[in-house]
């Protein structure tokens, strides 16, 4: 009992100071990685249990703000969870949809899908959706979190990648390149503790996640392997060397580990490579953009609107504000190490920057295109491990500040956290009439959007481009502009099944929709958000049909949006 007793009062004078705030070297040594066999626990805390509670709690309200709305704010999303809603319909062997749509699970862009398909089989396609979502931030939360650990480094760095956690990518989407990361860091810390301590079950553990995040995404594959390129030769050197080892023996020594280490990456990358041969050989145009292919702004806009490139998703910018003092403090914490070279050993500890991987994420962002093998908004999305790459090479701080520095680290990812909350209530307030249109409508139709000001306040980029894709999700009925046109997502028309394409489109344009055309008279649920010069119904009429204002009958409405079923209307469009 006196043992004890003396034991707990021996530890609670050593946390004293973390929770204080003050300085010892006794408190306030970084943490370091845990020892092999620790438990999930130990490589997912911070320094202190307070830091590690705070850093959660971040991690929380960024995963769970997603289910406050109905509506998700994120441009392509919808498209991805009606097609998911297909996939579901067609598990069904007996299912109409099995007419027009197949399911190809050999597609490097689909795991989103798949899991979506198989969850909404127990539970509303649209919750499980948002779960994945929710699911795939918070795994990227933890991933980060166990890198800097495997690592050595600070683990309150982690805090300073919140605010990149709901990222430009999420914000356009890009779901499955969004789940894709989460998985490509998780594999990069299993490569990061083989590089430091190889064992068979890191290996099997990071082939098994590596061939998932194949199946995810090929971008994030490829983000995956440059990353664990770059870990390799500067985290090996550091682990296979011996006092009376020379340099050449240690070179050849962690040349193997690295050769190890990054062979289970050969399973994901053989993947990659034969769904590439497959679907070249069904259209070999289909990777190249003729007008567009390799541009890109020029490298000083890429670093002046960084914060826009990486985020970029509220009309007020708060969330490019936080992410910009995130970077702040990693470049404050970098500058007072430059200026303390002859800091103590004590000082020092938990220092040791790993600077390669930032070297080559952001030499990738730098010479990345914006339009790269016929896809659109390639260089932003690199921008997200260019900031978690940028913890890995950020130094501790002096001892003197750490306690600080983590307090105002917690506080910028817990304001991120409530933040984005805030928008996403903001968000559903200004959907959620969208929503109670949507619920109006009848089921299994086919529907279009004819949607004005598709920006919202709380979120810009317009998030409503793809309104009809959410009755197509939530209706299960067809959609216009539908993703099951492109090869590399695994839900896909049958040859000649899908609606032929209009030579122009509304999609991004309303004023282009004529509700006569052959293609919008394959879709006669329309859905109209009005615009802002028609105040009634007799005015969104006018503007949106023209001379058949008075022919197509109102189904709902509810604030700014209208449902109208078009029904009878002739067929003599301009195309």
């Amino acid at each position: 009992m006196t043992a004890k007793a003396s034991a707990t009062g021996a530890e609670r004078r050593t946390s004293s100071p973390e929770d204080t705030g003050l300085s010892t070297p006794s408190a306030e040594v970084a943490a370091p990685e845990p020892p092999a066999g620790a438990g999930l626990l130990a490589h997912l805390s911070l320094e202190t249990p307070r830091a590690t509670l705070a850093y959660w709690a971040a991690i929380a309200l960024v995963a769970t703000s997603v289910l406050v709305p109905r509506l998700l704010p994120c441009v392509d999303y919808p498209q991805h969870l009606a097609l998911a809603d297909v996939a579901r319909r067609l598990v069904d062997p007996h299912a109409p949809e099995h007419a027009s749509h197949w399911v190809n699970y050999f597609t490097y862009n689909g795991l989103f899908h798949i899991l979506v398909a198989q969850l909404g089989r127990l539970m509303g396609v649209e919750l499980a959706g948002r779960l994945l979502v929710g699911g795939s931030l918070a795994l990227l939360g933890g991933a980060s979190l166990a890198l800097l650990r495997a690592l050595g480094r600070p683990p309150s760095h982690a805090a300073l990648f919140v605010p990149a956690i709901f990222s430009f990518s999420l914000g356009w989407g890009f779901v499955n390149f969004t789940l894709g990361t989460a998985l490509a860091v998780t594999c990069a810390a299993l490569i990061a503790k083989a590089l430091c301590r190889p064992r068979a079950s890191l290996w099997f553990a990071t082939a098994v996640v590596g061939l998932l995040c194949a199946a995810t995404h090929v971008l994030a594959m490829l983000l995956l392997c440059l990353l664990a390129a770059s870990l390799a030769p500067e985290v090996g050197w550091r682990h296979v060397g011996r006092p009376d080892e020379g340099r050449r023996d240690r070179a050849v020594r962690t040349v193997i580990r690295a050769v190890v280490a990054l062979s289970p990456l050969l399973l994901g990358a053989a993947w990659c490579v034969a769904v590439y041969k497959v679907q070249y050989e069904w259209d070999p145009v289909v990777y190249k953009d003729a007008t567009l292919e390799g541009t890109s702004p020029p490298l000083w806009q890429k670093l002046a609107f960084f914060g826009a490139f990486a985020t970029g998703l509220h009309s007020d910018r708060t969330d490019q504000i936080l992410l910009g003092a995130a970077l702040a403090v990693l470049a404050t914490g970098t500058a007072l190490a430059l200026r303390r070279r002859g800091a103590s050993e004590a000082d020092a500890v938990g220092a040791r920057p790993v600077v390669l991987p930032f070297a080559a994420l952001f030499g990738a962002y730098a010479l990345t295109p914006m339009v790269f093998i016929g896809t659109h908004l390639i260089f932003p999305r690199l921008g997200q491990l260019v900031v978690l790459t940028a913890a890995l090479a950020a130094p501790a701080f002096p001892l003197r500040l750490r306690a600080r520095a983590r307090r105002l680290s917690l506080a910028i990812a817990v304001l991120t956290g409530v933040s984005l909350l805030t928008h996403m209530a903001l968000f559903a307030h200004e959907t959620n009439d969208a929503s109670r249109v949507i619920d109006d409508a009848p089921e299994g139709r086919r529907a279009t959007a004819v949607v004005y000001s598709p920006e919202t306040f709380s979120f810009r980029n317009g998030p409503l481009v793809h309104l009809a894709a959410y009755y197509g999700a939530r209706k299960h009925g067809d959609w216009a502009f539908s993703f099951a046109r492109y090869l590399s997502v695994p839900v896909r028309f049958r040859s000649g099944e899908g609606p032929g394409w209009p030579k122009i489109g509304w999609e991004f344009g309303p004023a282009g929709y004529d509700p006569r055309c052959r293609y919008a008279r394959t879709f006669d649920l329309v859905f109209v958000k009005a615009p802002t010069d028609a105040p009634d119904e007799a005015a969104v009429r006018r503007r949106v049909f023209s001379v058949d204002a008075d022919a197509v009958k109102l189904l709902s409405h509810h604030g700014d949006y209208w449902l109208f079923d078009t029904k009878g209307l002739p067929t003599d469009g301009a195309f």
